[in-house]
């Protein structure tokens, strides 16, 4: 039985066309992963692995909408796509530029302006695509479908709610089972099984790093045995029904340092004094300045950025840096995780998922005041 999401289309059709009606486009062609999975509400699974299987989304101004997609992976695209027709062809036989340019010639678009993913398409499928559509205009959309993307629907929200509430346990599981004498790879061994049985996809990045490996920005879980005085840096990073989780904390395994506690304390500071300026209307430019200022006080020094958007991207609009200048809105989803690292020593990181509310934010998840302890060890 097909699982038609019919007012999460109608909720994002609707803005494609709204911006396509704005903008003098007869039609958009999505074909990104990310892109796909956010039009479709499903993107196959070998996409991201396999350059050549191309799918695509053709979204017309007015008529219905289609999915074209390769035919082995078939059965889950008609088990999840909420678009209107699938189109499927046969790897090695089929071209995917070819089909898709069929697409559009069949519902009467192959004169039109079409929007498309320059950044996305290899330089030789442009080519195919533009040859198969002589007389389209073919229109980069890029930036703009990540713009759309930025406020998310009930149903987005309500995925990220849940794939974040699940790391957030994970995190606490991992505390109250691993401590000195385990090792960094049981760790992430018990993240990725704990992670597919809270309904993730699967993990995309894990950051397990232990002692000194804690300030190495991303750290795979290693051999390495966790020892009494360590601080452990874990990030969980994954999807749900293609949307991110990306929620950080630090472990001290044993009683902290007095140095560590104080670093961690100051740091919570910052991440708090963030959150709690998070609110529609704000520009992101100016939370990273309160970011910067609260850092430099603490004598920490700053990174780049202290967050970004989440959702069928892992790093998305809006950035919180000194150089985007974008207001916050009601529905987005941020991730604020300010990090210091000591290198050859160790690393602190807090990372919290947050919704912009109508009068502030929600945290998604929610860092404690003190350091989470790993259990006691063997």
């Amino acid at each position: 039985m097909t699982e038609v999401h019919v007012s999460e289309s109608d909720a994002v059709i609707t803005r494609a066309r709204e911006f396509m009606e704005a903008n003098d486009l007869d039609a958009i062609v999505a074909m990104s992963p990310e892109n796909v999975a956010y039009v479709a509400g499903v993107t196959p699974p070998s996409q991201r692995l396999v350059r050549a299987r191309h799918a695509a989304c053709v979204v017309p101004l007015a008529g219905e909408s289609t999915f074209v997609a390769v035919k082995l992976e078939g059965p889950v695209v008609r088990a999840r796509s909420r678009l209107d027709e699938i189109v499927l062809y046969e790897e090695f036989v089929e071209d995917p530029m070819n089909v898709v340019a069929r697409v559009v010639a069949d519902v009467g678009l192959d004169r039109s302006r079409i929007g498309i993913e320059e950044t996305f398409l290899p330089v030789a499928d442009h080519r195919k695509l533009q040859a198969a559509l002589p007389r389209a205009e073919l229109v980069a959309v890029d930036g703009p479908l990540a713009t759309l993307r930025m406020v998310k629907t009930p149903r987005e929200i309500a995925t990220i709610r849940a794939i974040a509430g699940a790391a957030e346990r994970i995190h606490a599981e991992v505390a109250a089972r691993f401590g000195a004498g385990a090792t960094e790879a049981e760790v992430g061994r018990f993240i990725a099984e704990r992670y597919g049985e809270e309904g993730g996809d699967g993990l995309t990045m894990l950051v397990v790093g232990s002692g000194e490996r804690s300030a190495f920005l991303n750290a795979p879980p290693t051999p390495r045995v966790l020892e009494r005085g360590d601080l452990v840096r874990i990030d969980i990073i994954g999807t749900k029904d293609a949307y991110y989780s990306d929620v950080a904390r630090t472990l001290a395994v044993g009683e902290p340092s007095d140095e560590q506690r104080r670093i961690f304390a100051l740091l919570y500071d910052v991440h708090r004094a963030v959150i709690d300026a998070v609110r529609p209307g704000v520009l992101s430019s100016d939370i990273y300045a309160i970011y910067h200022e609260r850092m430099v006080e603490a004598g920490l020094p700053p990174y780049h950025f202290v967050g970004h958007g989440l959702g069928v991207t892992l790093h998305e609009e809006p950035f919180i840096d000194a150089i985007h200048s974008i207001p916050l809105a009601e529905g987005m989803v941020l991730c604020i995780e300010p990090l210091t690292a000591l290198d050859g020593r160790f690393g602190v990181q807090i990372e919290d998922e947050v919704l912009v509310t109508a009068d502030g934010c929600e945290l998604l998840t929610e860092a404690g005041a003190e350091f989470p302890r790993a259990a006691g060890g063997r």
